[in-house]
């Protein structure tokens, strides 16, 4: 089973994004707190990081923190896509709010990445 982090303040958001994901047969962990976000990955090891924008500084500290081990990073905002938003070291973005169908292809895709 596939291991997801959701990085999000919103919490009715992270309400409906776990139902969805488990829906979908994904193990499924939420954190609005970045203090917590390093403790989590060493012992959740998830196989995709799920960040809202709002979070966006935490992006490059986790791409350092995660070293040579490949963990797709998809960003979730709901802002539009403004250049300095595409700046930032993700392998995908979606705007919120999100289109289930194209979510889902997103992660599939992503999650293809990691084997």
């Amino acid at each position: 089973m596939k291991k997801i982090l959701v990085i999000n303040n919103d919490f009715d958001t992270m309400t409906l994004l776990k139902n969805w994901l488990e829906k979908k047969a994904y193990q499924v962990k939420f954190t609005g707190n970045s203090d917590d976000v390093f403790t989590i990955i060493k012992k959740f090891d998830p196989d995709l990081i799920f960040i809202d924008v709002t979070h966006s500084i935490l992006i490059s500290k986790l791409k350092l923190y995660l070293d040579k081990k490949f963990v797709p990073m998809l960003l979730m905002t709901g802002y539009t896509f403004r250049e300095a938003t595409l700046k930032l070291p993700v392998d995908d973005a979606i705007e919120k709010p999100f289109n289930l169908g194209l979510l889902e292809k997103k992660i599939e895709t992503l999650l293809q990445k990691t084997g």
